[in-house]
């Protein structure tokens, strides 16, 4: 069981990486997107009033001035506090914050015990206030995830406009996060009052020298790797691919220059040939050939 343990948590987290690496690159490689085309862009310098740099003279000819800052600031509203769904629906922000709370402080608190685990092994002792950080970032975890997942799944199984947009797999998410939660507080209360023993774990895993954990414990493991394989086939990516959509999608303003970058990745789409056929449109033909008939 101890050796299997093991092997299931390094499978586990290569195989979040490998499967996180593999989607996030299959987003960049994706086709030129369409602009959404609406004004203000948040990065603008007139912004303030809903103007853009498309205002002025002859801008064609001149450099873009962005605000970094205003991009970021909006991000961080956005990340932070979920403000389009505060703005929304009070009761469904305060359940789906609380469970965002959770889900970071599970980060931390597998970060802190993999850290000191590692620091521990080159000798420096893990005691005091660092100790209790690790115990008071999992029982935020567990709480606000058990509380958070909880209300979720009761406001999405109450209420038919949500209802309809739920599927099997999202009840599935909560219920798994509640019962890795649960779990997780049996394990802090029964087993391991500060996962003392989840510490020894990692340091065991580091060295190739796999210790005995208790029942509890080796079930809490096991639910933390299946929460790491099942990660990738959920929505939980949003976090990364949020960027994608903000920067390269909602604020991507950048002018189509002749000879640029984006003129070159447009030009590689329209010479594919179209692949379907309409009253308007000649299957065979490349985009390109169609484009110019249109033109003439």
């Amino acid at each position: 069981m101890n050796i299997f343990l093991v092997i299931f948590t390094y499978f586990s987290y290569c195989f979040i990486a490998v499967a996180y690496t593999i989607k996030i690159a299959k987003y960049i490689k994706l086709p030129v997107h369409l602009r959404w085309e609406l004004y203000p862009v948040m990065h603008e310098e007139k912004y303030h009033y809903g103007g853009s740099y498309l205002e002025q003279k002859d801008w064609w000819d001149y450099g873009q001035h962005k605000s970094l800052w205003k991009a970021l600031r909006y991000l961080l509203r956005d990340y932070l506090y979920f403000e389009s769904y505060l703005k929304k629906d009070k009761v469904y922000w305060f359940f789906l914050y609380i469970a965002h709370i959770s889900f970071l402080a599970l980060i931390l608190f597998q970060i802190l015990i993999i850290s000191s685990a590692i620091i521990e092994l080159n000798g420096i002792r893990i005691a005091g206030d660092s100790a209790s950080l690790i115990k008071i970032s999992g029982i935020i975890c567990f709480i606000t995830g058990i509380i958070g997942n909880m209300g979720l799944f009761i406001i999405r199984l109450s209420r038919p406009d949500l209802r309809i947009y739920t599927n099997i797999l999202i009840y599935f998410g909560y219920m798994f996060y509640i019962l890795l939660c649960i779990i997780g507080l049996l394990a802090l209360y029964y087993a391991d009052s500060h996962f003392l023993w989840y510490r020894e774990f990692w340091k065991g895993m580091f060295i190739l020298q796999p210790i005995s954990v208790s029942f509890i414990m080796a079930i809490f493991i096991m639910l933390i790797n299946l929460h790491l394989v099942y990660l990738p086939f959920t929505k939980a990516i949003h976090y990364i691919t949020r960027l994608f959509a903000f920067f390269l999608i909602r604020w991507d303003d950048k002018p189509n220059k002749k000879g640029g970058k984006l003129e070159k990745k447009i030009m590689e789409k329209m010479d594919q040939k179209v692949s379907w056929l309409g009253p308007h449109i000649e299957a065979g033909k490349r985009w390109i050939d169609l484009a110019k008939m249109d033109k003439r």
